[in-house]
Parts: C-alpha cells; sequence; structure tokens
C-alpha cells in the first residue's frame, strides 16, 4: 500500500535535471518535433516580450500580445501593475516580428484580450475592461470602463480567461473553479448579480448582456468554435475536452452546482485522457506512460484548425497545449449522436524543452498558427512572489511547406466584399469580416448591398457563416428563423432554433414551431437545441416541447440529451408533480423518468405529488416504468432512517412486493423507511434464503443495515456461520450496539480469512466496549496483534476511555511517535532492500503479497481497488518513494485521502475519508462506504493523517516485503504468483 503524496513538479530533460535556463533562443526552434513538412520560427522572445498569457489578431493580422507580470499577487496590495498588452506585426511575411508597439503597459491581473467595437476587451480580474481606441492609432482614448465586476481575485490560478468572439457575436470567456465570482455591471446589488465559479460566460458587445452559459469543468483555459459553430473549451486537471452546450452542466472536479437539482452531470467529448491515470498529481513531469498517453493532465489553449496552410487531415481537429508533457496534443473530432466523440491522434508537436509552457495557440490571416510560451518550470500552483521566471516567454510561428505572406487591412474593405468573405476557406477572414459587419450595423450603417449578398449566399456555399452574418446585421427577423427552423440541412435547423431562443423571450409562434418539431424531429443534434432551449422558455410552454422529445427513445443512451432534458423538466416537476408524473409516464428516457420521480418524492413527505408517484408506481404495468419510479423514490429517501407513510402506499405495497425481484427489493427498501411492518420480515427472509442468490442477499442485508432494523443484530450474527454472507455481516454488526457481537466474533475469529478478520477488527474498534473486547483477545493471543493496524490503534485511542487507553498499551503497546524512531526504521529497511539483496525476490509472490495486504486499497496495473490512489503512474522504481509512502504516510497526503473520524449519537466512531455530505455523509473507509444520515453524526475530525497504516511491513516476513517492493518497482504486470 502506498500513499499518493502531492507531490514537487520534477520535470526533466531527456538528459537530466532541469536546465536553469530554457533553451536559447537561437536553438528553441530546432528542438522542437513536428510532423514532416511543418517548420517552426521564433516569431518573438525574451526581452521583447515575457510572460505572454492572451493573444488575439486584429483585422490587419498583427498580433495583440498580454502580458502578465501580476501572476500571483491577485490580493491587496496588489500587483504594481506592469502588466502590459503589447502590438507585434510582421511586415514581410517570415514568420518573424519587424515592428513592436507598447499599448497599455499599467495593466494589472491580466489574462484574456479580444478586439471590436472600436477597442480592446480585456479580462483583468476582477473587472472587465474596455478600452477604446476610435482613431486607430493603438494608444487608449483614455481610461479603461469598467463594463462589468465581481470577478473573484481569491481564485489564483483559477481565473477568468480566453476572450473569443462566437459565430453569433456575443463575446465569450470561461472561469475556474476556485473563482467564486457574482458579475454584474458596476454597482449592482449582491442579489441581482450572476454567480459563476467553474464554467463558460459571455456578454453581448451591444445589448449589454451577461449570461452563464455552461457550468461545471475545474479550470477551463482554452475556447474555441468548430466549421459549425460549436463551442469547444479545454480543461484541466479532470478529463480535457468539452463541447460546450448552452444550460449544460458538466462533471466538476469537485463542489456541488448552483442547482442543487441537476442530479446528473455531462461527462467530458473525449474517448481518452493524456495521462495513464490514477491519480491526475501523479501525471506531473509527463513522461513514462503519461508522455506515451499525451503528457498529462494539464491542458490550457484550444484551437479547431480550419485555416488554409496546414494540409487537409489537419483541419478540424483540436489542438491544445500540454504543459507537463511540454508538447501540443492533437484529438480528432467525430459527430456522434447529438454531439462529438474526440479521439487521440499523434500529439502535434514536442518542444523538448522543459520550460515550454504553451498558453494560447490560433490560426492567422496566412494559415499558420502562432504559439505562445509562458517559458518557465513552474505550474499554476506557483503562488509564492518570488516563484515565477518573469524575464522569460516565446512566441511562436508554425506553417507547412511554402508560406505565401497575405497582406490584409479588412477595415478598408466595403460591407459587400466583407459579406464575400464569409465564404473564404479561411476561418480568420470570415470570423474578422463578420466583426466587422456588426460594429457597422451597430454604428447604423448601410448594409442594404451587404444583405442582398448573404441572402444569396445562404442558398449555397457557406450557408452558416452567411446566416451568423445576416444574425450580427440584424437580417433574420422571426418570420425568417421559423422558416430555417424547417430547412433541409439539420445544421441550418440546429441555429435557427438557436438563434430563435437565445437573443431573448421566443414569441408564442416560436414555441409552437418548437414543439411542432420536437416529436417527428429526426436529427439528434436538433432536438439537443431544442433540449437546450426549454431552459429559456416560460415554465408553461415547456411542457409541449418537453413531453414530444422524451417520446425518442433513442435518446435515452445519448451523451447529451438525457441531462439536457432533465434540465429543462426539472422545474416543472417541482411546480406540478402530478402533471410532470403524467407526462413522464410516457416518457423514453429512463434517466428523466427517475430524476422526475426524484424530484417530486423530495418535495413533500405527503401531499399529491407523492400521492401520484405511489399510484404510478403501484398501478403501472410497465416493468421499466416502475423500477424507475422506484429508484427515483428512493434517491430521495436516500440515508433518512424514517419517513411518514405517504397516502396510496397500503394500496400499492402488495403489487410492489409482488412485482419482478429488481422492483420488489426497492419497494421493501423504501418500505423500511415508511415503517411498513411487512417489509422487514420480507427482507429477512431474502437474507436467509441460500437459494436467492448472493447479491440479492447482500442486497437485502444493507437495506437492513441502512434502515438499522429492529432485529439487525440477531439477524447478521446469525450469518457469522455462513460464508458467502460472513463479510457484509461482519460490516453490518458495526452499525448495531449489541453486546452479544464482541463476544461471538472473538469466537469465531481464527477460522476468518483474511479479509473478514479485517472487517471484523474494523467493527470491533467501532465502540468503546468492543474494543476493549478486541484488546482482551490481542493479549489472550486469539487476535494476533499484528491484526491490529496503526491506523485501528489511533482510532481506538480516539475514545479518550481510560479503561481502552490502558488496555490499548498493556496488549497492544504505544503508538509509536514521528521523528527519530521513523527514520531509524527508514534506514532499516533500505538496508534490507538494497539492490543486491532483491535480485533473487520474486515479483510474483510479490502481486499475491500486493493483493492480500494492499489491493483492497489501491490498483495496480489492472488489478485492485479503488479507496486510495492508483500507483500505476507513481514514483515506484524509486526506493526511497516507496519507503517514505509506506514507512511515513502521513507525512504528506492529498486533501482527497485525509481521514476524517466520526462521531455517531448512539457511539460508533468511524474513520475513513469523505466523499459526499449534506443530507447524509458518505464516508469510505477501509473496508466499507458507510452512510449516515446528518442527524446522527455528533461529532467530526478531520486529521492530516493518512487512512493508511503505518505497519504494512511488521505484519510480513523480510522474504514477503522484498518480494512486495520487487513487484512494486516492476514495469509491468507480471504473473500471479502462489
Amino acid at each position: 500500500m502506498l500513499n499518493a503524496a502531492l507531490c514537487a513538479l520534477a520535470l526533466l530533460a531527456a538528459d537530466g535535471p532541469t536546465p536553469r535556463s530554457p533553451a536559447p533562443l537561437d536553438r528553441a526552434v530546432g528542438r522542437m518535433s513536428l510532423p514532416e513538412g511543418f517548420r517552426a520560427t521564433l516569431f518573438a522572445g525574451e526581452p521583447d516580450t515575457r510572460q505572454p498569457i492572451a493573444f488575439t489578431y486584429d483585422d490587419r493580422g498583427r498580433l495583440w500580445v498580454v502580458e502578465c507580470d501580476s501572476y500571483p499577487v491577485w490580493l491587496t496590495p496588489g500587483p504594481a501593475r506592469k502588466d502590459r498588452v503589447l502590438i507585434f506585426e510582421d511586415k514581410d511575411g517570415d514568420g518573424k516580428f519587424d515592428s513592436r508597439k507598447v499599448f497599455l503597459d499599467d495593466g494589472a491581473n491580466l489574462t484574456g484580450i479580444e478586439l471590436g467595437f472600436g477597442g480592446v476587451w480585456l479580462c483583468s480580474t476582477p473587472n472587465l475592461l474596455f478600452i477604446a481606441d476610435q482613431d486607430g492609432d493603438d494608444a487608449p482614448d483614455g481610461p479603461p470602463k469598467v463594463l462589468l465586476d465581481g470577478w473573484d481575485t481569491k481564485g489564483r490560478h483559477n481565473l477568468f480567461n480566453d476572450l473569443t468572439w462566437a459565430p453569433d457575436g456575443w463575446l465569450w470567456g470561461c472561469n475556474g473553479i476556485t473563482s467564486n465570482s457574482r458579475v454584474g455591471e458596476p454597482g449592482t446589488p449582491d442579489a441581482l448579480r450572476t454567480p459563476i465559479n467553474c464554467g463558460v460566460w459571455r456578454y453581448h458587445p451591444t445589448r449589454k448582456v451577461f449570461e452563464v452559459v455552461a457550468n461545471g469543468t475545474t479550470n477551463p483555459w482554452g475556447l474555441d468554435f468548430d466549421a459549425l459553430g460549436e463551442p469547444f473549451i479545454t480543461n484541466c486537471v479532470i478529463p480535457h475536452l468539452y463541447h460546450v452546450i448552452d444550460g449544460a452542466r458538466y462533471d466538476r472536479m469537485f463542489g456541488q452546482d448552483f442547482n442543487t437539482n441537476t442530479y446528473t452531470r455531462i461527462g467530458t467529448t473525449a474517448d481518452h485522457i493524456h495521462w495513464a491515470g490514477g491519480s491526475w498529481t501523479d501525471s506531473r513531469g509527463g513522461s513514462g506512460k503519461h508522455g506515451e498517453a499525451g503528457g498529462g493532465h494539464a491542458h490550457v489553449g484550444a484551437l479547431i484548425y480550419q485555416g488554409t496552410n496546414w494540409p487537409e487531415k489537419y483541419r478540424g481537429n483540436v489542438y491544445t497545449c500540454n504543459l507537463h508533457g511540454n508538447r501540443v496534443n492533437r484529438d480528432i473530432l467525430r459527430a456522434e449522436g447529438s454531439g462529438y466523440v474526440a479521439s487521440h491522434a499523434p500529439d502535434f508537436l514536442m518542444a523538448n524543452d522543459p520550460w515550454f509552457r504553451g498558453i494560447a495557440l490560433k490560426s492567422g490571416p496566412d494559415g499558420g498558427v502562432t504559439l505562445i510560451d509562458w517559458s518557465d518550470t513552474d505550474e499554476c500552483h506557483d503562488t509564492d512572489v518570488n516563484g515565477p521566471e518573469r524575464t522569460t516567454g516565446r512566441i511562436y510561428k508554425i506553417t507547412y511547406g511554402d508560406v505565401k505572406p497575405v497582406k490584409v487591412d479588412l477595415a478598408k474593405l466595403d460591407s459587400v466584399e466583407l459579406a464575400r468573405l464569409q465564404n473564404h476557406p479561411n476561418v480568420w477572414h470570415s470570423r474578422q469580416a463578420r466583426r466587422l459587419l456588426h460594429e457597422r450595423a451597430a454604428a447604423g450603417a448601410d448594409l442594404s448591398a451587404a444583405k442582398v449578398a448573404l441572402r444569396a449566399m445562404t442558398e449555397a456555399g457557406s450557408r452558416l457563416p452567411a446566416l451568423w452574418a445576416r444574425h450580427a446585421i440584424g437580417d433574420l427577423d422571426e418570420n425568417t428563423l421559423i422558416t430555417l427552423s424547417g430547412d433541409g440541412s439539420a445544421d441550418v435547423r440546429t441555429w435557427a432554433v438557436r438563434l430563435l431562443a437565445t437573443d431573448g423571450k421566443p414569441s408564442s409562434a416560436a414555441v409552437a414551431r418548437f414543439a411542432a418539431m420536437a416529436g417527428p424531429e429526426p436529427s439528434a443534434k436538433v432536438r439537443l437545441a431544442l433540449a437546450s432551449a426549454l431552459q429559456r422558455l416560460a415554465l408553461e410552454d415547456r411542457w409541449a416541447i418537453a413531453g414530444p422529445l422524451l417520446g425518442h427513445g433513442e435518446d435515452a443512451r445519448d451523451a447529451n440529451l438525457p441531462a439536457m432534458l432533465w434540465y429543462g423538466v426539472e422545474p416543472l416537476a417541482a411546480t406540478e408533480p402530478a402533471r410532470a408524473l403524467a407526462m413522464i409516464e410516457g416518457a423514453k428516457v429512463p434517466l428523466v423518468r427517475r430524476h422526475a420521480a426524484r424530484r417530486v418524492a423530495s418535495l413533500a413527505d405527503a401531499g399529491p405529488g407523492i400521492a401520484s408517484l405511489v399510484g404510478l408506481a403501484g398501478s403501472t404495468n410497465d416493468a421499466l416504468l416502475r423500477s424507475d419510479l422506484l429508484i427515483g423514490l428512493g434517491e430521495a429517501l436516500r440515508g433518512r432512517k424514517s419517513a411518514p407513510m405517504p397516502e396510496g402506499w397500503s394500496s400499492a405495497a402488495p403489487r410492489l412486493f409482488s412485482a419482478e425481484p429488481e422492483a420488489r427489493e426497492l419497494a421493501l427498501s423504501i418500505a423500511l423507511i415508511y415503517g411498513d411492518p411487512a417489509a422487514a420480515a420480507l427482507l429477512k427472509q431474502t437474507v436467509v434464503d441460500a437459494s436467492a442468490g448472493v447479491d440479492r442477499r447482500t442486497r437485502a442485508l444493507q437495506a437492513l443495515v441502512d434502515r438499522r432494523a429492529e432485529g439487525l443484530a440477531s439477524t447478521a450474527q446469525a450469518l457469522l456461520d455462513d460464508p458467502s454472507l460472513r463479510g457484509p455481516a461482519l460490516r453490518a454488526l458495526a452499525a448495531v450496539d449489541d453486546r452479544r457481537t464482541a463476544a461471538l466474533i472473538v469466537s469465531k475469529y481464527p477460522k476468518f480469512n483474511d479479509d473478514e478478520k479485517a472487517d471484523a477488527v474494523a467493527t470491533l474498534a467501532a465502540r468503546p466496549a468492543t474494543s476493549l473486547a478486541m484488546l482482551d483477545a490481542v493479549e489472550a493471543g486469539t487476535i494476533p496483534r499484528r491484526d491490529v493496524s496503526t491506523a485501528i490503534a489511533r482510532q481506538v485511542s480516539a475514545f479518550h476511555d481510560p479503561k481502552v487507553a490502558a488496555a490499548l498499551e498493556r496488549s497492544w503497546g504505544t503508538i509509536r511517535p514521528a521523528g527519530a524512531e521513523k527514520a531509524g526504521r527508514m534506514l532499516k529497511y533500505k538496508a534490507m532492500l538494497a539492490q543486491e539483496s532483491l535480485k533473487d525476490a520474486d515479483p510474483s509472490r510479490g502481486r499475491s503479497v500486493f493483493a492480500k495486504s494492499c489491493g483492497q486499497c489501491h490498483k495496480l496495473f489492472d488489478a485492485g481497488g479503488a479507496v486510495g490512489p492508483e500507483l500505476t503512474g507513481s514514483d515506484r522504481a524509486n526506493l526511497d518513494y516507496i519507503l517514505e509512502n509506506v514507512l511515513d504516510p502521513s507525512a504528506t497526503v492529498a486533501k482527497d485521502y485525509r481521514l476524517t473520524t466520526v462521531a455517531t449519537a448512539d457511539g460508533r466512531l468511524i474513520a475513513g475519508m469523505v466523499r459526499e455530505e449534506g443530507k447524509v455523509l458518505v464516508l469510505q473507509t477501509a473496508n466499507e462506504r458507510v452512510t449516515l444520515p446528518a442527524e446522527d453524526v455528533a461529532e467530526r475530525k478531520e486529521s492530516s493523517a493518512s487512512m493508511m497504516p503505518e505497519g504494512i511491513f511488521d505484519a510480513m516476513s523480510e522474504r514477503e516485503v522484498r518480494d512486495l517492493v520487487k513487484y512494486l518497482s516492476s514495469k509491468g504486470q507480471v504473473p500471479a504468483g502462489p
């Protein structure tokens, strides 16, 4: 068993430790590995730029680069306002800058930039700023204007970032998980501000509206749109790529969604991760298996290439910088269902420089790609004011073959010429032209000729870009969009629905059109747009659309639609529960049926909603619907010890108790909470019925445990002679205080197998009286001293009971203090495990030792549990690493693996890791997952100690220790030994 400590970043170059400085400027691009035919040039480097963190292009093809000197001092007294905005221009198209200007040199906390509408838009935590430059002289016209404020400076490395113009004219950006922001215009009262932590937001430049687009992920820092206008973000720590859907709620690293009734969240678009699994902290360094997988967990920047310079096979792929792998990853997108799946392609660029920290990449007017490099050896967690290297920074240009210089000044084109650029094969031109048209429309320019040109393009050629441009200049009224919602192209129908819904409250005509589309619509993508639109509609308008959408059984396994449908339906279940149940009776999406039942059941213990739910479950002939309703009802009651029996339960129960096995088990578990006397008796019959199968019997026993059913102790005690249920029975006995338990366990202890002995010791250590019996058995030799781990001894000592303390010292000994004693043990085992002594060690035997001593909690290669961190990617070849983690597992403990000790109202002590809290507290112990009602928790205390015991090696022979260490240091899985 190894403890996964949060290790310092240890990036290694191919030839040794991390150098003290980055690759020399004149050799940096020569070190890079790129696909055949590609070349990199150094566009700019220190001292001309330092710490570049964001950039964009203007409509002349010039580069506007943000330098962030503020990091990491975001708080009072704050930075010295040294952040800059620089303008670089490559006049001869050779991939190197020829001129450089300073637009701004007194910025603070700058993390994002975009241009448009006569000025510069900047992320400047806590503000979104606009700096006017109406005359285009590359100098501010005046002081910055604060458009929005309220972004959280305490986020440190999870700030708002990545300004990007969307196809429909909104300004989009990202926000990190620890940036708990409340955004609004300056002076907005707190109650009227919009909360956001991790997620995606947008702001309309002319309507001055701020919205959260989607919630979730961890620290998104990369945003781009594909050729169909679909947005994607790249993300750090948890999986790296998400297809952004308006109104979605995505998986999060931690914490709850703002809507506590979310219940389910949408996962990553990618079918892979860029590290070799296990704890993401182990991927720091990006080498070994992590390097083979893609380099590590930290991703920054997003580019979906749509230029004209790179070969066609690279077009439409997603590119993101991998910080720990010092490279650029490449993913291939393919449409699937309502969304996409991204698969890993060979990494596009290897910097071969441990200082490489790619931050952002974008394509420009010639189709080449610009890549900025923060250039440092630290990662985003370096919060020491003197930590970051403040003098380095590089900008690279990546092109294929011979590149012809492209000289542009799009602002000088007339509006018809800008309209025609919507057909340009290089997306840079169409995006810049669309923004310029939007600006001219906002300024009141006559765009009638451009409208004619764009309308003609809508009928042929680049249809979506023409539609987006027409929307930007106000040439798509509601009637036109309703007509387009019947178009033969699913992509056009998708955008018609979006544009009808997202720029304001849809009219009754639009709502009627949505309802007419919902049932017969053949495209999952269009159905997703309709499901997303639900959240923007008045509640009464949702029914006619949601019902037909829920009738699409083919969407039940879609990656997005079930969750998106639920987000739109959830308030309906809360406001009109009986009507919602009637709607889901005909629904063919199980997740929505379950969640609707859960939401209805959570509203009140009595009333028409719960009565309708119980009645429907008891009367339906649809077995799948019945199970879904009961699953939802059970989820709503999870962790509760009792609840009032709802109206109609008595009449529904007999049929539920005689239903198919799954529904019967669910109904009996629910009936226990309602105090139905028949339930406990029926579950006890299942527990003792050998013909019922081990799984059903175990679930029945667990149901009795969860509800602390009367007679549970005697039921579980009787199972101690049943090998098939002995383990669950031992764990069940920890939940109830019965004077007979300790004597029974001690008397049968010698016959238990190793896992059962571990369960027995954990149960005996749960209460003072049973702890005394356990320690007496240790003193008598019935329970070997080595079976009581240091962790158990610490738990027992936490009772602070004088009798228990005396018995512990008498029978087990004194808990060893840290310090010199551990140092001595380290020397002892280093001598025992010297390289020479490991020559005869057997890794196959070591695998068996691992399975017995470590595999319950840890996974290595392809076997083991998931209580503790996976060890596959750890530094297992390093003996010091192994010994430090085994002999002193509490030296450094990741937050997720810290030990929490909970005392219950009935005198039980439970030590484990908190996995969930709210109305219930869920603890993962070494041998089980314990769910406690919140009201049963009398006291809790978090420790910096690891749940892993210190005396792992003490219970092994010298040969077993050597074999285990040999196995732990293996490069791959070995055959199982005896």
